[in-house]
């Protein structure tokens, strides 16, 4: 990251990409744009924004793919890497608002912003103490990383979908039944699950992720 300029607030960050056998400017343009969208989705997960998906056709085929190819490590899982970037994401986000000096801060690419951070921004990064009891949700899985064990679950109490992982105390025979879930969720067959989780919630209450307890098939209606 360059300093930036006297009388300014613009930082420049520069990378350097490489691309193998030989950098060239085709080459460049080609990594410059899944780069640029990696960084976008990252920051946008990140800051509230989780339904932000890729959109270049590389990194979108990567994230679609089951397995990752021969000698490669599978890319990293989305909302694994934006519950990461909050701790830096917190600190980013002090200069604005009232105890700040500025509204926003733009990050983005030659004539193209990718991210801002606002105030809004700032409420869900800066998270509430983590709840110390447990709620009881009713919800369908419907995604699901074997690899990372984060997924995400429709909640019909709160009529939107929402990250979830399984915490410290989730038994390993219940992995089973957020499969089961998904898998009823892809068939449209039974896939309601009652879980017992510990909400994430933003500094203004709103839940961001679920930190599941337990789980079991929920009583058909």
């Amino acid at each position: 990251m360059k300093p930036a300029r006297q009388g300014s607030f613009i930082f420049e960050l520069i990378v350097l990409m490489e691309a193998n056998p030989a950098t060239t400017a085709a080459a460049v343009a080609l990594t410059a744009a899944p780069f640029y969208d990696f960084l976008k989705v990252a920051f946008k997960r990140a800051t509230g924004f989780l339904d932000a998906e890729p959109e270049t056709p590389h990194l979108r085929s990567l994230y679609e793919r089951r397995e990752p190819p021969p000698l490669q490590k599978t890319p990293v899982d989305l909302d694994d890497l934006a519950e990461k970037l909050e701790g830096s994401l917190q600190a980013a986000h002090r200069p604005i608002g009232p105890e700040g000096t500025i509204n926003r801060i733009d990050i983005g690419r030659p004539r193209e912003t990718l991210v801002s951070f606002n105030t809004a921004t700032k409420d869900w990064v800066n998270t509430r103490e983590e709840a110390p009891g447990l709620t009881v949700y009713q919800g369908n899985m419907t995604r699901y990383n074997s690899l990372s064990r984060n997924g995400r679950a429709f909640i019909d109490q709160l009529e939107r979908v929402v990250p979830v992982r399984p915490d410290g105390d989730f038994p390993a025979g219940d992995l089973g039944n957020l499969t089961w879930s998904l898998h009823g969720s892809n068939t449209g067959t039974r896939n309601k699950l009652l879980m017992r989780v510990r909400p994430v919630t933003s500094a203004s209450g709103q839940v961001k992720r679920l930190l599941l307890s337990d789980c079991q098939a929920a009583p058909e209606e």
